[in-house]
């Protein structure tokens, strides 16, 4: 595709870099035109070299819906929908750490997500990206048949539940200390299709993740988990994955319709810093 104002560059299997826009400041409407274009097409887009305040990158993420709050951790007192998310030099526990697309527990979960980095160490804490959409085109005919229908029982008991992954104290205290969460929402479960249909493209991908995926509805947890144990390896094939580096004042913006993520935690002794804002969705179909 050709875009006029912005400069469009692809990374990978999936993302592209956009370059020759600030997005501090307003933009004209065929900016935003065409970084949705860009990022429908390309599922997750990067900007270098931004200078965002919390105030900032929020006017920026309003440009493609109404703004959401993440139920798990305390916004920034400045801004409410803005969330730090950060890992001290000494916590060995990171954030976001397996393969997922995010809080699609939740049963409007969220379109988009946009990371801005405050504080980066010089090396480690890449985000790596793969895309959900390639990674179910490549089913055989048979395995679509078999899935499209199915409806997968989708909580955060997995990961924020009371004896999910984040459980321990000692945990929790690595996540920091804006870490909290709602018991009730945490256990609460939500049924979504196994296979979603992306709302503006039209697009298949792969929904269900081992992070959020506590079982195939009418199938029990154990019955289940072969099943979703291999649409995670399906979705992070090699060819499906970008791996982006993060430097000071990047921003990544993601379709959580149709990718997912994973935040590496290979940086023991160093600070990260990131700044988090989502965009309100629709109940997958």
């Amino acid at each position: 595709m050709s875009y006029q104002h912005i400069r469009v560059s692809q990374t990978g299997p999936v993302g592209a870099e956009v370059s020759g826009v600030d997005l501090s400041r307003p933009l004209a409407a065929d900016e935003r035109s065409e970084i949705h274009r860009a990022w429908l097409e390309h599922h997750v887009l990067f900007f270098r070299e931004q200078n965002l305040t919390p105030a900032a990158q929020a006017v920026f993420a309003a440009n493609f819906g109404e703004l959401d709050v993440y139920p798990f951790m305390k916004a920034l007192d400045s801004h409410p929908n803005v969330i730090p998310i950060i890992k001290e030099p000494d916590a060995k526990t990171n954030f976001g750490g397996g393969w997922h697309t995010d809080t699609s527990y939740l049963t409007e979960p969220p379109k988009a997500t946009l990371l801005y980095a405050v504080e980066v160490p010089d090396e480690g804490g890449d985000t790596l990206f793969a895309d959900a959409s390639a990674a179910y085109d490549e089913l055989s005919s048979g395995m679509k048949d078999l899935l499209d229908g199915l409806l997968g029982v989708y909580s955060a008991k997995i990961v924020h539940g009371q004896s999910g992954a984040y459980a321990n104290e000692k945990t929790k205290t690595d996540l920091g200390d804006a870490y909290g969460g709602d018991a009730e929402t945490a256990e609460r479960e939500v049924e979504h299709p196994i296979i979603r249909t992306h709302p503006e493209t039209g697009r298949k991908s792969i929904y269900a993740s081992l992070a959020h995926t506590f079982a195939i509805k009418n199938m029990t947890p154990e019955e289940s988990r072969p099943i979703i144990d291999y649409l995670a390896r399906q979705v992070t094939k090699p060819e499906h994955v970008t791996q982006f580096k993060w430097t000071p004042g990047a921003l990544a913006m993601w379709d959580n319709r149709c990718l997912f993520h994973k935040a590496r935690n290979d940086y023991h002794g160093k600070r990260r810093h990131m700044h988090r804002v989502i965009v309100k969705g629709d109940r997958p179909f």
